[in-house]
Formats: C-alpha cells, sequence, structure tokens
C-alpha cells in the first residue's frame, strides 16, 4: 500500500476486529512527498507537513504485522521490485 490510500484502507481494516493481516502486506511512505527542490529538501518538506499520517500508517502497521517503509526508504515500485520480486542475492 502506499501512504496516501493505505490510511483509509488501514482504517478501515482496524475495524474488522482482526488481530493481524491474513496476507503478507507492507505500506510505502513515498506517494505524499513531492519532488520539488531535491531530495534531501523535499523529504524533509513532507516530513513536516505529513508526519501525523506517517506516525499514524507506522503505528497501525506495528499493531497489524504489516511491514512498514518509511520515508525515504525507496519508491514503492522499485522497492518491490527489488526486495520482494528479485531480491538481491
Amino acid at each position: 500500500m502506499q501512504d496516501a490510500t493505505a490510511q483509509m484502507a488501514l482504517l478501515q481494516f482496524s475495524t474488522t476486529g482482526r488481530k493481524t493481516v491474513a496476507v503478507p502486506s507492507t505500506v510505502h511512505c513515498d506517494h505524499l512527498i513531492q519532488a520539488r527542490v531535491g531530495a534531501k529538501q523535499d523529504l524533509q518538506d513532507a516530513l513536516l507537513k505529513s508526519n501525523e499520517v506517517f506516525n499514524f500508517l507506522e503505528s497501525i502497521s506495528n499493531k497489524y504485522g504489516i511491514g512498514f517503509w518509511k520515508p525515504g526508504a525507496g519508491i514503492i515500485h522499485q522497492v518491490v521490485l527489488e526486495q520482494y520480486a528479485f531480491p538481491a542475492e
């Protein structure tokens, strides 16, 4: 899941009464980081602007056994490819 849509999905999931997810899942914080100035500044801007969202996603991910990729960890499509589909050996 990406950070912009995972918020609602995980809020809804939290109402199901389940203790953990049934299938392996991950949240990637990359969509709320806007490319404007440069990587360092853009990340800092996103942390200031969306910190509450990132903290919520990390907390709820930990609660339900969902992997969490913090802001700055990479773009979801590339992370999934490199870490899950074709991990380095």
